[in-house]
Order: structure tokens, then C-alpha cells, then sequence
């Protein structure tokens, strides 16, 4: 612990200043004269020490309190020993047990630039803007709870090889021929790619921490304990193996973006060829303790926890941000009334229009929810946090079991892949009617025949996507190479799906019949407005996470 030299009292690191400043009697020291100041004491009064762990040296090592939370396990390092009353990843208003331990010394740390107000006014400059967001959030009191933690990351350096060798080709028309022309390009690419970062530790969510990115590597310094007075600092848990195929990912990406000019273009290389073709020599990771101001907000049950969390060196903010249902519906009827008087004066809405209308909204509703919902399942699943899944066993085995499915159940692959195609071709829907409509009608003279006739091409396209769908058998994938079950989303997107449909098959089966058209469009509306709502709920589950529980996810076998 780094004490004052003058009076023994606890020092207070100065943000932005490279100033640590006594409590008590006011004296002023940069960090790295502390840091002498207090060697040079150890040296003049040297007290014999027994070592549990003999294979540990003491300059590798520093000294700290480890505050433990009773209600989650979390835990926190400080180099100060004054009481933590609550919880930064809980939320819970506690006092946390602490005990006396010695820590290995991360690498390089940037310290604080930004300070208590600075990172106050940076979460409510955030939060005010989100004029859906429930105002606990937006209380100045709330922002008492952030605290000031240095986060352990891994940062990698990525070691290129000599020289790659590009392979591409260019086409050009010479007369009536297609001339191809191959080349074999060499790049000089020896170096390295320093600074990529990934936090190391699974408490703090992949989402959060990248969010933040970037950090300035080059401000970093060789670690100094005096700058982690009256800050804190998280445990590492993750291993350096965890990231290090993202690091190389990122690493080649920058290379092609480096080494690209022009006279390589006129040979028809591209940023992704030389992407491709990267080579590592080899691949570092040392730990850096980087600076975040970190808040748990805990909902009215207090059963989940919102996070925000500010960059202590840029400012640059992230906060879990749910969406207030009574907002949301006074915000939408402010904004829905204007635009239908307007649209009421630019078009005249017929029965035919307006089910035209509905059905455009549905696909896009339709189209949100989709999206949204591959994020909510590898949310729920906890299959979108790398870190938490290199220290969690039990979460490892369900990834694997999840993807061994998927490996040797083909037939799982085409269902899915069948039904984002289904997906998709409900979205044409409007499309095609829209344009076959206004197209026909104006040919054939016959409103309702020309409806028809657009409502069978898209039953035609529908088959025709499904006959190619299935001799491609082919889908997206996502996160850790998982596809998100369409059963999963059909759940939700049933709705809007069967609006359009009922719509579409009015316009066939009672074309000539208004009350038909409107039933089927209020129908319509309600199931999209449902579905709205689902996507509501379901962007709220992206925002308010599960109470933590640390002590009990299994891992912890690489602590830095």
C-alpha cells in the first residue's frame, strides 16, 4: 500500500493530474517518486517475511485488500483498507469482507484521465438523451454509485511473418474475348501489431468492454501501485488463450489496411486478399490494468442488474439502457398522430391501400423482431460473452453439446435455413403486391384480378426460394458458429407474419368487400402492435441481466 511519506496516511491519486495527494496533510507526490519513497523505506526498515509461496518474488507482486461481496461473490482489489460498503456488480448495499492478499503485478497500466465529474456528466449527458429510458436512471443520486476500477485486459501483440504471398487476378474484355490475368504478389509484412485489447476478466461483459474500445496503449506506463490509490481494481479470470483468435483476426485486418496502395489494386489485390493470406510468427498477451468507471443499477424487484460504464481515459460511455413501457406508448402516439394526418392528406387511403400499408409495416416489424431476437438468445444462452465462457464449466458444456448438435444433425441446418427463407419471402410480400398491383391494374383494367395475380407470383417466388434453399443448404451462422433455432423466432414472428397473410388472402377471397379489409387490417395492427411489444421486452432483456453470482459459475483457475 503506498502510504505518505510525511504522515502515513492514505493517498488519493488525482485523475488527469499525476498527482497523488495525502488525505491528511495535504502533501503532494508524483506517483513515481511515491513509488521510490516507499522502496526506499522498505530498504532502511527490512522485516523478515515467511512466504507461502516461495516461487512468487516480491517485486512481481503487490499488495492489496480483496473485498469479497456476501451476496454475489464478486470481488475487488484496493490498495486502500477503508470500508466498501456496496457492491459495484450486484448493486447490493453491503459491507464487503475483506482480507489481506498479495496479487501478481499486471504489466503496464493507463491511469485515470477522467474524473468523478467528468464521468458523471459523460453517463448523464448518455442517459438524458434516451428519452425512452426510465427516469431512476436519469437521478443525479444514481450516479453516486459509480466507482472508480482499473479492469484487467488482455493486450496482445501479434508478430507478422516476413513475407506473404497474395495470389489475384483481374478480367478485362479484349475484343470478343474475357481475358484473365493471375498474379502472384510477395509482401514484405515482418513486424508486429501491438495494443489489442480484451478484457480479462469474466465479471465484465464482452459487450461492455468493447463498447468502450479503444484505449491509447501508447499512455500506458510500467505498473505503479500509487496509481491505484483510492481506485480499485477487478480480478482477471480469463485465460490469455481466450482471445488470442480475435487478436490474430484484428491483427490481419489492420495489415491489409496498411499495406494496400495503389499499384497492388491495378493487380486486382484487395484489402481481403492480404487479409487471407496473414501469417503470424507469434501471438504475446500481457496483462494491463485499463481505467473504467463502473455502475450497477439494480430494477425495483431487485432481482436483475442494469450496468454502465465510462472509458477513464476517453470518456466514451456504455449503460444498459431499458425502454419505460408508459414512455414508450405516450412517445408513440405523440409521434403516430402527426404522421397519419399527414399521410390522410398525401394519399387517398382506400380499403386496398390501407391493407397494403399494414402489410408493410408488419414485414418491417417482422424484420426487427428477427434480428433482435438472435441477440436475445445468445444473451439468454450466455453464449455472446467469450470471457464468462472460458471460466464457467457448466456453460462450456452446454456450448459444445449445442454445437455438436449442430455439426451432426443436417437435417436441423435445412429446417433452419428453410425457415429464414420463409422469413424472408414474407417480407416480399408487400413488395410484390405493392408493385403488381399498381403495375396491372393500370394493363388489365381489373383491380381484383390484378391482386390476384400479384398474390400467385409471390406463392411462385416463395417456391422457387425454397426448391434453390434446399439444394444450397446453407445459412448464416453466428456467435461461436451457432444458428439460432427458427423455432425459437417463430414463436414471436408468428404474428406479424399471420397479419400479412390475412391481409394478402382478403385481397383474394373478398376483394370487393371493405368491411373484410378493414377487420383484417385491425387484426392486423393489433398482432403487429404485439409484436412491438415483444421486441420491447425483448430489447429489455438485452439491458437487465441476471443478478451475478461468482461463487458459484465454476471457474477462477486463472487469477492475475
Amino acid at each position: 500500500m503506498v502510504k505518505c511519506p510525511h504522515c502515513g496516511g492514505e493517498m488519493e491519486y488525482l485523475p488527469g493530474t499525476e498527482i497523488i495527494k495525502c488525505e491528511y496533510c495535504g502533501s503532494e507526490f508524483s506517483p513515481l517518486d511515491a513509488e521510490q519513497e516507499k522502496q526506499l523505506n522498505a530498504t532502511e526498515h527490512k522485516v523478515t517475511e515467511t512466504r507461502k509461496n516461495t516461487e512468487t518474488k516480491e517485486d512481481e507482486t503487490y499488495e492489496a485488500h480483496i473485498f469479497t461481496c456476501p451476496q454475489c461473490g464478486g470481488s475487488i482489489l484496493s490498495t486502500d483498507e477503508a470500508a466498501v460498503t456496496f457492491c459495484s456488480f450486484c448493486g447490493s448495499q453491503v459491507t464487503l469482507q475483506s482480507r489481506l492478499v498479495r496479487m501478481k503485478k499486471p504489466d503496464r497500466i493507463i491511469p485515470f484521465q477522467i474524473g468523478t465529474d467528468e464521468c458523471k456528466k459523460a453517463y448523464l449527458s448518455r442517459v438524458r438523451k434516451a428519452i425512452f429510458a426510465p427516469s431512476s436512471m436519469k437521478k443525479d443520486m444514481q450516479v453516486q454509485k459509480f466507482r472508480g476500477i482499473y479492469m484487467p485486459y488482455w493486450v496482445y501483440s501479434v508478430g507478422a511473418d516476413d513475407a506473404i504471398v497474395v495470389k489475384s487476378s483481374k478480367t478485362h474484355q479484349s475484343g470478343s474475348y474475357t481475358v484473365t490475368e493471375k498474379y502472384q504478389t510477395t509482401i514484405q509484412t515482418s513486424g508486429s501489431i501491438d495494443g489489442i485489447a480484451y478484457d480479462a476478466a469474466a465479471a465484465f461483459s464482452d459487450e461492455l468492454s468493447q463498447s468502450l474500445a479503444p484505449f491509447d496503449m501508447d499512455k500506458s506506463e510500467p505498473f505503479n501501485a500509487a496509481y491505484m490509490s483510492s481506485f480499485y481494481a477487478d480480478k482477471g479470470d480469463v485465460a490469455e488463450r481466450t482471445y488470442e483468435d480475435e487478436a490474430i483476426e484484428v491483427a490481419s485486418q489492420k495489415i491489409g489496411q496498411m499495406v494496400l496502395d495503389s499499384s497492388m489494386k491495378k493487380y486486382g489485390v484487395t484489402q481481403e486478399d492480404i487479409t487471407n493470406a496473414f501469417a503470424t510468427s507469434e501471438v504475446k498477451g500481457s496483462v494491463s490494468y485499463l481505467p473504467v468507471w463502473f455502475m450497477a443499477l439494480k430494477n425495483k424487484r431487485g432481482d436483475k442488474v442494469s450496468y454502465a460504464a465510462v472509458n477513464g481515459q476517453t470518456g466514451k460511455t456504455a449503460v444498459d439502457l431499458p425502454v419505460d413501457f408508459l414512455k414508450y406508448i405516450i412517445g408513440s402516439l405523440i409521434i403516430a398522430i402527426p404522421i397519419f394526418l399527414l399521410l390522410t392528406m398525401a394519399v387517398t387511403i382506400t380499403p386496398t391501400v390501407l391493407s397494403i400499408i399494414v402489410m408493410i409495416l408488419s414485414g418491417v416489424v417482422a424484420l426487427l423482431t428477427n434480428s433482435q431476437l438472435n441477440t436475445v438468445y445468445l444473451r439468454e444462452k450466455r453464449f455472446d460473452d467469450m470471457g464468462l465462457a472460458s471460466t464457467d464449466k457448466a456453460l462450456q458444456a452446454e456450448i459444445k453439446k449445442v454445437k455438436g448438435k449442430q455439426v451432426k444433425k443436417k437435417t436441423k441446418k435445412t429446417q433452419q435455413s428453410v425457415g429464414s427463407n420463409i422469413l424472408g419471402s414474407f417480407f416480399m410480400l408487400p413488395v410484390i403486391m405493392v408493385a403488381g398491383f399498381g403495375g396491372l391494374s393500370d394493363l388489365i383494367y381489373d383491380d381484383d384480378l390484378a391482386i390476384g395475380i400479384s398474390f400467385f407470383a409471390w406463392v411462385a417466388i416463395l417456391i422457387i426460394r425454397l426448391v434453390m434453399n434446399l439444394a444450397s443448404r446453407k445459412s448464416p451462422s453466428t456467435v461461436f458458429s451457432m444458428k439460432v433455432p427458427f423455432s425459437y423466432k417463430l414463436k414471436t414472428i408468428w404474428k406479424p407474419l399471420a397479419g400479412i397473410l390475412i391481409c394478402g388472402l382478403v385481397m383474394i377471397v373478398f376483394p370487393v368487400d371493405d368491411l373484410y379489409y378493414y377487420l383484417s387490417d385491425i387484426v392486423a395492427i393489433i398482432l403487429a402492435g404485439w409484436t412491438v411489444f415483444d421486441l420491447i421486452r425483448g430489447h429489455n432483456k438485452l439491458t437487465i441481466r441476471k443478478l451475478p453470482q461468482f461463487g458459484k459459475r465454476g471457474g477462477d483457475e486463472h487469477e492475475y
